[in-house]
C-alpha cells in the first residue's frame, strides 16, 4: 500500500492506494475507500533507431609554413623568374639553372609567396644550396570522396627501351641522356639542321624539366626516343651528323 498526504486549497488530505489485480485499485481518501478502475496506457512502439552512415573523414587541411627550395643539382643559375613578395602557384617555374649541360626549370611544389631569394643569375650553387624561401598558403580541407571500386588494370604493352649508344653504327655525334628520366617532348625532326645551343628535347628527371641542347652545329640523322618514353643515364637520344 502506498500512502500520500497532500493539501488542496488549504485542506489536508490523507490518501492510501492499494493496488489490486489488472487495472483496479482501492483508494482510501480521508478514511473513505473507493474502488477505482485505472486506465492503462499503451506503450508506444519502440521507434527504430536509425544510425547515420559514417561520414568519410575530411582531408586534412594543408598547413601554412615556410618551405626552403634547395638546388637539386650542382650548377649555375641562368635566370630568376620571381621576386620577393610575389605569389606563385604550384608548378610555376621559379628559376632556371644550367647543370650537366642542361637547362633545368626549378618549379614551386606548393602555392605560396616568395619570402626571400638567395641567388642571382650567374651564381654557382652546389646540391642542396638554398635557392629561395617560399611561404606556403594553407588550403581549406576538402571532404574525402567516397571510395570507388578500382577498375581492373589494363594490360599495357611495355615501352621500348632506348637503344644504347653502342647499338648505333659508328659515325655521327651521339647525344645521350645525362640522367635517368622520362621524355616530355622531342623538339626536332630527322633531317633538321640545328645550331649549337638549340634545344633538342626535354625530359623530366628528379621533378625537374630539363632541356637537352645540341653541343655543336649539325643535322639530325636519327631520333632514338619518343615522348613518354623512360630512359636511363647514357641511353641514346639523338644522333647528329
Amino acid at each position: 500500500m502506498k500512502e500520500f498526504k497532500f493539501t488542496i486549497d488549504g485542506k489536508q488530505y490523507n490518501a492510501a492506494v492499494n493496488e489490486l489485480e489488472d487495472n483496479f485499485a482501492e483508494v482510501t481518501l480521508n478514511g473513505k475507500t473507493y474502488k477505482v478502475e485505472l486506465e492503462k496506457e499503451e506503450a508506444p512502439a519502440a521507434a527504430a533507431v536509425r544510425r547515420p552512415a559514417a561520414a568519410a573523414a575530411p582531408a586534412a587541411a594543408a598547413p601554412a609554413g615556410l618551405m626552403t627550395v634547395k638546388s637539386p643539382l650542382p650548377g649555375s643559375i641562368v635566370k630568376v623568374l620571381v621576386k620577393a613578395g610575389q605569389a606563385v602557384k604550384k608548378g610555376d617555374v621559379l628559376l632556371t639553372m644550367e647543370s650537366m649541360k642542361m637547362e633545368n626549370n626549378v618549379a614551386a611544389e606548393a602555392d605560396g609567396i616568395v619570402k626571400a631569394i638567395y641567388v642571382e643569375p650567374g651564381k654557382n650553387v652546389m646540391q642542396d644550396d638554398k635557392l629561395l624561401d617560399l611561404e606556403t598558403v594553407a588550403t581549406a580541407a576538402a571532404p574525402a570522396p567516397a571510395p570507388k571500386a578500382a577498375p581492373a588494370p589494363k594490360a599495357e604493352a611495355p615501352k621500348p627501351a632506348a637503344p644504347k649508344a653502342a647499338d648505333v653504327p659508328a659515325g655521327g655525334y651521339k647525344v645521350t641522356s645525362p640522367l635517368p628520366g622520362s621524355i616530355i617532348k622531342v623538339l626536332v625532326t630527322e633531317g633538321q639542321d640545328v645550331k649549337k645551343g638549340d634545344t633538342l628535347l626535354t625530359l623530366e628527371s628528379m621533378k625537374m624539366e630539363n632541356a637537352v641542347m645540341a653541343d655543336r652545329d649539325g643535322k639530325v640523322t636519327k631520333i632514338a626516343v619518343t615522348a613518354g618514353q623512360n630512359v636511363m643515364q647514357e641511353d641514346l637520344l639523338i644522333v647528329l651528323d
